[in-house]
Formats: structure tokens, sequence, C-alpha cells
């Protein structure tokens, strides 16, 4: 029995069925175009954009870095007296003991200005990060916070020396 499309035929459709595929008019090639076979690794280039300064958030950092320096002015002014204290403190029962951790206390309540410019300086960042900034409003920003950490870090370094000094009950 013979086969129902001779082999010959078969080539012919399929021959017929790759023509089709043929571009026959205006239409894009099908074929790669450059850039799709540049396989560079390399990270593109995208331009900063150009961003103008913000003097409302100038001022506002400014004023909290006026902030902390209050805070660090109020910490150096409890700061003798605690020290005065802890130096004093007899034993974890004597009045001299509570005395001298409520001085500690105050010199912590003192600092809250400088954690205070500190917490909302961080949250300017945060805020700043979702929306473009000039690099000039940035350096200021970094600076600001850089030493208001530098402030903050310093007080609670002295604050646990004082602790430290002090027997606990």
């Amino acid at each position: 029995m013979a086969a129902p499309f001779p082999r010959f035929s078969m080539t012919v459709a399929a021959g017929l069925l790759l023509a089709g595929c043929v571009s026959q008019g205006p239409y894009p090639s099908l074929a790669p175009r450059p850039e799709e076979s540049d396989f560079s690794t390399a990270e593109p280039v995208r331009p900063e954009p150009s961003v103008a300064d913000d003097a409302e958030l100038r001022n506002r950092v400014g004023a909290l870095v006026a902030q902390s320096l209050e805070g660090l002015s109020a910490f150096d002014t409890a700061y003798p007296p605690a020290e005065r204290a802890v130096a004093a403190a007899g034993a974890p029962d004597a009045e001299s003991w509570a005395e001298a951790q409520q001085a500690v206390s105050r010199l912590e309540a003192a600092r809250g200005r400088t954690t205070s410019a500190r917490a909302e300086l961080d949250r300017i960042a945060l805020e700043r990060a979702g929306v473009p900034t000039s690099a000039g409003d940035m350096q200021i920003l970094e600076r600001a916070i850089a030493e208001a950490e530098r402030i903050a870090q310093n007080q609670q370094y002295r604050i646990d020396q004082l602790r430290g000094r002090l027997r606990s009950p």
C-alpha cells in the first residue's frame, strides 16, 4: 500500500510553509539588532539629575545642628556636678549613692536635645533618600548626621564611665 502523502509532497509542503517566513514587504527584520548582541556587564551610565539646593532643607538641618550643640552645652554644664556626685558616692544603700544616680539621670536628660536632633536628622535622611536631592544638600545632611552622632557617642561614653564608677546595688 502506498503512503497517503509521498515524500516529495511533504518536501514541497515544507518548502511552501517556509517561503511564508521570508520578508515580503516593509516589515522590520527579525535579525538581532546591534544593541541586542552587546553582552557587556558594565553598569549603564546614568547622568545625575540636576537638582537645585533646597534652602528650607538647609535651614532645617542647620537648626538641628544648633539643637545638638545646645544639647552638648547642657550636657557639659551638667557633667561636673554628676562627676562630683559619683566621686562622693558611698555604698549602694547610702544617700550619696542615690544622689549620684540622680545626677547621672539628670546628665542623661541633658543629652536629650542631642539625641532628639540626631533622630530627626536620620528621619530627614530617610525621607530624602526617596526624592531627588542636590549633592550639596546631601553633603550638608551627612556632615550634620556625623557631627550629631559624634556628640551623642561622646556623651554616652562619658555617662557609661560615670555609671561604671558607681557600685551596683
